[in-house]
């Protein structure tokens, strides 16, 4: 559930969260992934985001090759820096998509660079030979700058340079003309990152909750079902022993900056985990691992749930909406 604790811009309304106060309070807390495709990528044990949501994206796929996520962008100069804008936002069509990678594919042919689109606001780019990069996850950069974030390790000054020719490449295509002139951003860079190739995951869960395709891809990989949002009851009936659920309407909320969205989103999450406490107490659940997507993993069992907590008499449970106002260490 990346988002959980923010931070989270000015609430006017805390949202009530009962259920998520006690549980963050009574949990042990572990070094974890610090952004949900690194996250997913853990728990499935496999290493590169980008083979697994193209396979989602593309059935057809044959599997082959060494691949980066390429998604589409808009880069804006703000105070000498760029501020990064994703595609949720930007309304790239089919048609779009395909002049703009059928322009960057002349260009790069002879690079060893070929761009596919099977989607049209999620790109992905072929490279021959592997590259040796180290990259940040788009959502980690979405709406600011990019200074810092930009590929690093030995292959990155040529990647470099050649994300440089495709941004000007894009900025001078008709197709980004014709947005700008309608008062539209254009689409004006790419966000590479998550390279590597296909691998069957080595430790999948027994079932997956969630959409995306990244979740997809990798359920796909490691032959696990996977079903869209379910009941608690329903889960902890299910047969299967470990159940990873995705929730990230609250990092939705975050990277439009709505405080009343995650608010509401915040409290649909409270309900949907209401039965969790009596499931840890009465052993239908053993173990329950929140990953909020700051670095950390709040581990809540029933002996947590259990012990006595020195407490001043005056001083109330932490909220969930205060938690989501801290520094990230503090929060912690």
């Amino acid at each position: 559930m990346p988002g959980l604790l923010g931070p989270v811009p000015a609430l006017e309304r805390a949202p009530r969260t009962p259920t998520l106060d006690l549980l963050l309070e009574r949990a042990r807390v572990e070094p974890a992934g610090a952004d949900l495709p690194t996250l997913l990528l853990d728990c499935f044990g496999a290493e590169a985001s980008a083979p697994y949501a193209l396979a989602a994206d593309d059935p057809g796929w044959d599997g082959q090759g060494w691949w980066l996520h390429a998604d589409p962008v808009h880069l804006r100069a703000d105070r000498d820096l760029l501020r990064l804008f994703d595609a949720r936002h930007l309304g790239i069509s089919r048609a779009e998509a395909d002049a703009l990678v059928a322009a960057l594919n002349a260009h790069f042919a002879a690079d060893g660079l070929r761009v596919h689109a099977p989607v049209a606001d999620r790109w992905y780019l072929r490279c021959e030979p592997p590259l040796a990069l180290a990259t940040t996850p788009l959502a980690a950069v979405v709406g600011r700058h990019i200074d810092g974030s930009l590929p690093t390790g030995a292959d990155a000054g040529r990647f470099a340079a050649l994300m440089s020719e495709a941004q000007m490449l894009l900025f001078q295509h008709d197709v980004s003309r014709r947005r700008e002139a309608a008062g539209r951003p254009a689409v004006n860079g790419l966000w590479c990152w998550g390279g590597g190739a296909w691998a069957r995951p080595a430790t999948p869960p027994d079932l997956a909750v969630g959409t995306g395709s990244l979740l997809q891809g990798l359920a796909l990989a490691a032959g696990v079902a996977m079903v869209a949002e379910t009941p608690l009851a329903t889960l902890l009936a299910a047969p299967a022993s470990r159940v990873l659920v995705v929730q990230d309407a609250l990092a939705d909320a975050l990277h439009d900056q709505d405080a009343d969205a995650w608010a509401a989103a915040a409290e649909r999450l409270d309900a949907w985990l209401a039965a969790v406490p009596a499931a840890l107490r009465s052993g239908a659940l053993a173990e329950l691992r929140l990953y909020a997507g700051d670095g950390f993993c709040r581990v809540v069992q029933r002996a947590g749930l259990r012990r006595v907590l020195s407490r001043r008499p005056w001083r109330r449970r932490q909220t969930l909406a205060v938690r989501a106002t801290l520094p990230p260490e503090a929060s912690a």
